[in-house]
C-alpha cells in the first residue's frame, strides 16, 4: 500500500468540540481516521491538542506531507511512522494518523481492521452500557458517582445488546413514573439525567434490571464508574448530596462506601472506586469486593502506570487517546494479558463517528467493551461491534 495523499483537518466532535480527521489516499480509495477526547480525565493522560486546532493542522500537514509515496504493508510499518511523529502531535493527531493507516492497511490486504491485530479473535465481547449518567457528564443536579453501567453477560453480542436495551429503556419508563421532573433528558454519552440522588438512581436500575430478568431470564449484572477524582477535593470525597447520611467522607469511608454498595446492589463491575493517587484504596476494594475492580485515572493506558500500580485492580479501561500511539496501545494490551487483567476497550465523551475502537476490541482480545446504548455515534460502535460478531 502506497500512501498517495495525506491530509489532516478540524472536524465536530459529538460535543461539538473540535478534534482532527486525517484523510489519507491510496490507489484503493479515500480513508479517514480521528480521534476522540475525554471531558473527564486523568492527570496521567496526554494532552490531545497542546495549541489552538488551526495550529495543529496547520503543523501536522507540513509532518504529513512527507509521507506522501510512503508504502506501508504491516503494522509494525505504521509502528515505525508513529516513532518519527515529534512530541507536539502526540495525543489526538497521532491517533487520527494511525487510524486512517489501519483502515487503508485493512482494505489493501483484504482484511478486516480487526484482524490486522488477531487474524482468529475471540468474537465474544461483553458492552458495557450506561444507564444513568452524573459527575462531570450531567447536571449540578445530577449524581456524583459519574455513570450506572449494566452488562448483560449473553452468548452473543446481539443478545447481549437487545436486553440490554431493554433495560435502558425500562429505566427511562421508571424514571418517568418517579419523578416529575425527568423529561428524557441524557448527557454527552447517552446516559439518562435522572434528577435523583446517587441511592435513589441505583435503586432505579437494579430494579429494571431484575424486571428484564424476570421477563428474559438473562444474566444481567450492575456496575458503576465512581470516577471518584471528579469529587475528591481538599482530601476528601464530596458528594453533592448525602448517600447513607453523609455528603463529606475520608478515604478510608469512601472505600466503606464503595464496598457497602457493591453488597448491596450486588456490583458486578466498579470503576475508578477512590481517586486516581490512592492506589492502597483500589487495592482495599478489591480485596472486599468479588468482581471487576477496573483503573482507568489510576491507570491512563500508560505503561509505566500500570507496572507501578499492579496488583491494586483486576481490569482495566483501554482508551487509546489516553497514550496517543497504536504501538503503545498494544504493549499496554500485552502487559495487561501478562498481568491477567480483563480488559475493556473504551469510548469517550467527546467521541467521533468512527467505530474503530469496536474492531480493538476484538483484535485485542478484550472481554468487553464500554459504549453508550444512545446518541449516534455511541450506536454506530454497537452496529460495528454486531456486525462483526456474528
Amino acid at each position: 500500500m502506497k500512501i498517495e495523499g495525506i491530509e489532516s483537518r478540524k472536524i465536530l466532535n459529538s460535543n461539538t468540540n473540535y478534534t482532527i480527521e486525517v484523510k489519507l489516499r491510496t490507489k484503493d480509495g479515500l480513508f479517514r481516521g480521528s480521534s476522540p477526547a475525554g471531558e473527564s480525565t486523568s492527570m496521567y493522560e496526554v494532552k490531545q491538542f497542546k495549541e489552538s486546532i488551526d495550529q495543529i493542522v496547520q503543523k501536522f500537514n507540513s509532518f504529513l506531507s512527507g509521507l506522501v509515496g510512503k508504502d506501508i504493508s504491516s503494522l509494525n510499518d505504521i509502528f515505525e511512522i508513529e516513532k518519527t511523529i515529534p512530541e507536539e502531535f502526540i495525543g489526538g493527531a497521532s491517533l487520527s494518523l494511525s487510524y486512517s493507516l489501519v483502515y487503508a492497511l485493512a482494505r489493501a490486504k483484504n482484511l478486516e481492521p480487526f484482524q490486522l491485530f488477531s487474524p482468529k479473535p475471540n468474537m465474544k465481547v461483553i458492552p458495557v452500557c450506561k444507564m444513568i449518567g452524573g459527575g462531570v457528564h450531567a447536571s449540578r443536579a445530577a449524581m456524583s458517582i459519574q455513570e450506572i453501567l449494566v452488562l448483560t453477560m449473553a452468548d452473543s453480542v446481539r443478545e447481549s445488546i437487545d436486553h440490554t436495551i431493554k433495560v435502558y429503556n425500562e429505566v427511562k419508563k421508571l424514571l418517568s413514573d418517579k419523578t416529575i421532573s425527568f423529561i428524557g433528558g441524557v448527557d454527552p454519552e447517552g446516559g439518562l439525567i435522572s434528577g435523583l440522588d446517587d441511592y435513589e438512581s441505583l435503586e432505579v436500575v437494579r430494579r429494571a434490571v431484575s424486571n428484564v430478568i424476570k421477563e428474559t431470564g438473562a444474566d444481567i449484572r450492575l456496575g458503576i464508574d465512581a470516577a471518584a477524582s471528579t469529587f475528591f477535593k481538599n482530601d476528601r470525597y464530596n458528594y453533592k448530596r448525602p448517600i447513607y447520611g453523609k455528603e463529606i467522607l475520608t478515604k478510608e469511608e469512601q472505600v466503606d462506601l464503595m464496598v457497602k454498595l457493591a453488597d448491596e446492589f450486588d456490583l458486578y463491575y466498579i470503576e475508578d472506586p477512590v481517586d486516581e493517587n490512592f492506589q492502597e484504596g483500589y487495592k482495599e476494594v478489591m480485596k472486599k469486593v468479588d468482581g471487576l475492580i477496573v483503573g482507568d485515572d489510576l491507570t491512563s493506558t500508560k505503561v509505566e502506570r500500570l507496572e507501578k500500580i499492579k496488583g491494586s485492580i483486576n481490569a482495566t479501561l483501554i482508551k487509546p487517546n489516553q497514550v496517543g500511539l497504536l504501538n503503545e496501545v498494544l504493549r499496554y494490551s500485552e502487559l495487561s494479558d501478562k498481568y491477567k487483567l480483563a480488559k475493556i476497550l473504551s469510548h469517550r465523551s467527546e467521541e467521533t463517528n468512527s467505530s474503530i475502537i469496536s474492531d480493538l476490541a476484538l483484535g485485542l482480545g478484550a472481554g468487553y467493551i464500554k459504549i453508550g446504548i444512545n446518541r449516534g455515534e455511541r450506536v454506530e460502535k454497537l452496529n460495528r461491534l454486531s456486525e462483526i460478531s456474528e
